[in-house]
């Protein structure tokens, strides 16, 4: 209210108030207003303003606020009750005493207001547009109603900006709306904007000015891959060189400089490794080419000696003595060892890069190691520098340049020297995926980007990760979908929801099933029966569904089609154009066309692997190809997927492996049969170990002590 407004009133209410003179004309007024002769009440009402403000604005509110008058009208019906709730409040005790009878007080007011509020909310959402939510809210503050406003104000708000999608609407709206629901993924859809914008010509000037203007955007490493895209279109040596030598900085110079050494050297030759050095002194990975040069080729394998484990070549011949407790096989370049309680690893040479002396290491994540010692955690490089000290509680695996960390109960982030990127202040901490990681606080879960903004809010009781681009969550039970921007693809309101591994998501619903693709959209609607252990076999893989319609089974393509007719018992899953199916009792396999390929012959048939599928008849394994030729009789107790091109197989309690032609490639002679390499397979008898070459049928190496006649394959 106008100040001048409340100093006239007090003035007046301070010279006093000829009650006497006025009180037949209030009641008169109150009586038109109650028998509806509003000309008259009107009238009369305005002639009391001056003498009885509070009753007088107050009967005015009350003629204006009511539809069945000629002079309705709610903004003049709210602004009068907002002067007589001034008026009301100035006035002295004998006033209100006076003005109760009359209807006019505290809970009266109120009650005007209430009903005021009510009447401008019924006609915002009549009018559902943007400007008549923010008019309410700016009009109608203290209202019930004003949080629903802002929500939907709000909600029409960023609507418009997403259909305008450029960063001026998004600036725009984060100006307006700092504090709605949308700023997180408003912020996210700005940084994208400003990219998209920024780089709207697609070229190499177009990236370098934006990085030049925009050095803290997320779509910076997007812009560099750009700018190592178009600086290398070939990806010939002179371009990559070019591209090393004016950009520095880009993150992709690593790749770069990998790219260029792998044009001289893709078959490790000795003299195309000395030609690059040469040619390249400034390589930055000498100790990896070091290592290469050296032992590029050579195959090592764990290898027992009186109890203690090293590596031989697969020659037989030992390269790196049996002085181990135990030791995993070499990946990268590396294999992690343990000696008296503590852990490291050796490079193929047999030095030890991580000293033999911690508690615990993990495997190289972008060529870094996480070392652990007295509950302390640190982080090595592949030359086995410390880089990131031994201060840590725990450090996650290095991803996109940034590890979690937790360090005095509290999860942050660091970089890959130990530097803090993003201040401790979660209770858990998930790796970075996409550009964004899952964190926990106050026990919820939300999602923050590469620099710690928040761009999913912390309101969910589980959410998968992003690593797909897309990421399940839970809330209250309930699953959904999230975008990588923090939107809503689709609802938290379902029983559940599968993955997008093999094709669209599984979503169930009680007794019903659908699925959606990764906008959210029902490929499928959910017109399928959600049978018992539909989450189990329901998702997609290779691209094919087993679904279920009255009770009968079949397969649909990630378009939602039926491949497979609803008309079986059973049916399994989709690999190498067979897909096994039951009807009654037995098993067969059909083709994407429902064509038979075998038949139904089988007590149980799997999917294949390797272009071999295991099949059962009266309780003996064997196997079939992709033609459906059975290529294994049935006639071993029990047979394993085929790895390596070998089916391991048991009979008469020994094991041994055959091809994809039946041929018995390992005799039938060992406890334990474990393919390792399309030509060599571990065995073990009676505790002990030896290696075996299929295709020389001999071992190249065993152990003391075991001692088995290998027969000739038959």
């Amino acid at each position: 209210m106008d100040s001048r407004w409340v100093r006239a009133l007090a003035l007046m209410l301070g010279l006093g108030t000829a009650l006497g003179a006025t009180a037949g004309k209030l009641e008169k007024a109150f009586e038109a207003l109650r028998i509806h002769d509003y000309f008259l009440a009107r009238r009369l009402f305005q002639g009391q303003v001056a003498r009885q403000p509070a009753a007088a604005w107050y009967g005015l509110s009350i003629i204006t606020g009511r539809a069945d008058n000629p002079f309705h009208q709610p903004d003049s019906a709210y602004t009068f009750l907002l002067r007589a709730e001034a008026a009301y409040a100035l006035s002295d005790a004998r006033t209100k005493d006076r003005i109760k009878p009359l209807g006019v007080d505290t809970e009266a007011l109120a009650a005007q207001r209430a009903y005021l509020h009510g009447l401008a909310w019924d006609l915002a959402r009549n009018a559902n547009t943007l400007e008549a939510y923010d008019r309410f809210v700016q009009r109608y503050p203290m209202a019930e109603q004003v949080a629903d406003a802002r929500a939907v104000r709000d909600h029409l708000a960023f609507q418009r900006a997403r259909e305008s999608n450029t960063a001026e609407a998004y600036r725009a709206f984060l100006a307006a709306y700092p504090g709605a629901r949308q700023v997180y993924e408003a912020r996210g859809r700005l940084e994208e904007a400003v990219f998209r914008e920024s780089t709207a010509d697609s070229s190499l000037a177009a990236y370098e000015r934006f990085i030049a203007e925009h050095g803290e955007s997320p779509y910076v490493k997007q812009a560099e891959d750009a700018i190592y895209r178009l600086s290398t279109p070939r990806r010939g040596r002179d371009e990559l060189r070019a591209f090393i030598a004016a950009h520095p900085r880009n993150h992709r110079v690593p790749d770069a400089w990998r790219e260029l050494y792998a044009t001289y050297v893709r078959d490790l030759d000795a003299a195309a490794i000395t030609r690059f050095l040469r040619e390249n002194p400034d390589y930055p990975f000498i100790q990896e080419l070091s290592e290469d040069y050296r032992v590029a080729s050579l195959v090592l394998l764990p290898f027992r000696h009186e109890g203690a484990w090293g590596f031989i070549d697969e020659q037989g011949e030992e390269r790196i003595k049996a002085v181990y407790e135990w030791v995993e096989p070499f990946h990268n370049g590396q294999a992690l060892v343990g000696r008296a309680g503590r852990t490291g690893t050796v490079n193929k040479g047999g030095r030890e890069v991580i000293p033999v002396e911690y508690d615990d290491v993990s495997e190289f994540s972008e060529g870094l190691a996480v070392v652990e010692r007295a509950d302390k955690v640190g982080v090595m490089d592949r030359s086995g520098e410390l880089v990131v000290p031994m201060r840590f509680e725990e450090v996650g695996e290095q991803r996109e340049g940034l590890a979690y960390a937790a360090l005095d109960g509290l999860y942050g982030y660091i970089d890959a020297r130990g530097n803090i990127a993003i201040p401790f202040s979660f209770q858990r901490a998930g790796s970075f995926h996409g550009g964004l990681a899952v964190v926990e606080r106050d026990g919820r879960n939300g999602v923050i980007d590469t620099r710690g903004n928040v761009v999913v809010p912390f309101m969910y009781d589980w959410i998968e990760g992003f690593d797909r681009g897309l990421s399940r969550v839970r809330r209250d039970g309930r699953m959904g979908l999230l975008g990588p921007f923090g939107d809503t693809v689709l609802a938290p309101v379902h029983d559940h929801v599968g993955s997008f591994t093999g094709g669209p998501a599984l979503v169930v619903d009680g007794k019903a099933c659908g699925y959606v693709d990764r906008a959210g959209r029902w490929v499928v609607r959910q017109e399928l029966e959600a049978a018992e252990g539909v989450i189990a076999w329901g998702d997609f893989r290779n691209g094919v569904a087993e679904v279920q319609v009255k009770g009968k089974r079949g397969a649909i393509d990630s378009t939602g089609r039926f491949i497979i007719p609803a008309q079986y018992a059973d049916v399994g899953s989709f690999a190498h154009g067979l897909i096994p199916v039951r009807r009654k009792a037995k098993w067969a396999y059909v083709d994407r066309l429902d064509r038979p390929v075998t038949e139904a012959r089988y007590d149980q048939a799997r999917p294949l692997v390797q272009g071999l599928g295991r099949v059962v008849v009266e309780g003996r394994w064997g196997a079939i190809d992709s033609t459906g030729r059975e290529v294994v009789p049935p006639r071993y107790e029990a047979m394993a997927d085929a790895a390596h091109g070998l089916l391991v197989v048991r009979q008469d309690g020994r094991h041994g492996a055959v091809d994809g032609q039946g041929r018995v490639r390992v005799p039938l002679a060992f406890d334990k049969v474990v393919p390792m390499a399309a030509d060599l397979v571990q065995v073990e008898r009676g505790g002990r170990l030896a290696y075996f070459k299929p295709s020389t049928e001999r071992m190249i190496w065993k152990e003391e002590g075991f001692d088995v006649a290998v027969a000739s394959p038959q």
